[in-house]
């Protein structure tokens, strides 16, 4: 009779363990699609070796807001049901990703083309508990002398805790929001919005360091914070020809970015940077922006302001630029999405010396957008633009159409 009964207690405790288990995999799928697919689609957990999981959510988790329980549930999840090749030690081999698109353009006013615009080869790693890096290579418009190949980043990120660490190196200025999704997957047109190509400069790669990381105020709501001194943007003709990799004074550039998330859901932050854009170090430069992120169901928003205030020498006035842009996209069926966005620039420096061109933009433009996703890592894009020139500017016909295949491997 004992022995039934001990059988019996190891029978349920058996049942148990196994529904325990099967709950904790269903929360961790359902956390990392909640967690990761809020800016991008979650990639399938066999793209990745448990090793390579463990460094990209070491290197991205701090962004996502997972504390220790949700961190341990997903990778659970993700090595589960991952690839076999493991190496598993320190330090680790680089996890090998990057993305490739072509794109094909139709003016009325300009020539017709076609472009193989970008070719992102990336390598991420750890090595040390606490020691990460990365690096990004990309090769623009084809390469060529006029397009030679660069660094899109190289940074290496020392933590002093799981959710705060110093990033030492050329990165991606945190600026403009738009930036962290300017990859063909995470961006859901083809084109960019006009204010991030010409306040936000772009994919605006700096060299300094940048103090980042998290603080978790409440279950549902984290603050993100980037806090960096870096060279800063230089004398170029504009704002978007400025950046440099070496510093043409000896006055360094501040910034920060804050971001409150909200239930995973909702995201508000706000950011600012100063620095002196001459040789001589004298006249300064100052943006903020401001930008908003929301995922309901299959529907994202996303909206985004910048301003800009450039010092110019003599009595030159300043050089002002603002720009903002609303768009909102849904996913039909995991295969489709359609995407409209609304934006408005408005850009005027009159500076003619230290290299600051006079720049005059005033623009408003409506893009509508289609996509097919043959895999969650091709994508096919069709997109038209109706653009109109603000009161300062002849109006002239520069609608465009855009066509681009790209994929992610």
């Amino acid at each position: 009779m004992t022995k039934k009964i001990i059988l019996s207690f190891l029978f349920l405790l058996g049942i148990s363990a196994v529904a325990f288990a099967q709950a904790d995999a269903y929360k961790g799928e359902k956390l990392y699609q909640l967690k990761c697919g809020r800016c991008h689609f979650a990639y399938a957990p066999e793209k990745y070796s448990p090793e390579e999981w463990k460094t990209l959510v070491n290197e991205m988790g701090p962004l996502s807001g997972l504390d220790e329980e949700s961190e341990k549930l997903i990778l659970d999840y993700l090595t589960e049901k991952a690839s076999a090749k493991e190496r598993g030690a320190l330090p680790t081999s680089p996890v090998l990703a990057g993305y490739v698109y072509t794109e094909f353009f139709s003016y009325k006013d300009k020539v017709d083309t076609f472009d193989s615009h970008y070719l992102n080869v990336s390598l991420a790693g750890r090595l040390h508990q606490r020691v990460s890096y990365r690096a990004e290579f990309e090769f623009e418009h084809g390469g060529g002398s006029a397009e030679p190949p660069f660094i899109e980043q190289a940074w290496v990120d020392v933590w002093f805790m799981r959710n705060m660490a110093l990033r030492i190196g050329a990165m991606l200025t945190p600026f403009n929001r738009f930036d962290d999704f300017h990859g063909p997957l995470e961006n859901f047109l083809v084109t960019r919005p006009q204010m991030s190509r010409e306040i936000g400069v772009s994919a605006w790669k700096e060299v300094g360091i940048n103090f980042h990381g998290n603080l978790f105020i409440h279950k549902d709501f984290y603050i993100n914070y980037d806090a960096y001194v870096i060279n800063g943007l230089g004398s170029g003709s504009r704002l978007r020809k400025s950046r440099q990799y070496t510093d043409n004074n000896d006055a360094k550039s501040l910034g920060f970015r804050l971001s409150g998330v909200i239930a995973d859901r909702w995201e508000v932050g706000a950011s600012y940077y100063r620095g002196a854009w001459d040789d001589d170090g004298d006249l300064n430069l100052t943006m903020y922006g401001l930008h908003l992120l929301g995922k309901i169901g299959e529907f994202s928003l996303f909206a985004e302001y910048s301003h800009s205030s450039s010092e110019n020498p003599g009595l030159i006035e300043k050089g002002k630029a603002d720009g903002f842009f609303i768009q909102g996209s849904y996913l039909i069926n995991g295969k489709f999405r359609s995407t409209i966005r609304y934006g408005t620039l408005d850009y005027l420096d009159p500076g003619s010396l230290l290299g600051r061109s006079s720049t005059d933009y005033d623009t408003k433009a409506i893009a509508l957008a289609f996509n097919y996703y043959l895999t969650r890592l091709i994508v096919f894009k069709f997109e038209y633009d109706i653009v109109q020139e603000g009161p300062r500017k002849t109006d002239i016909s520069n609608n465009v159409l855009s066509l681009q295949v790209a994929f992610r491997f």
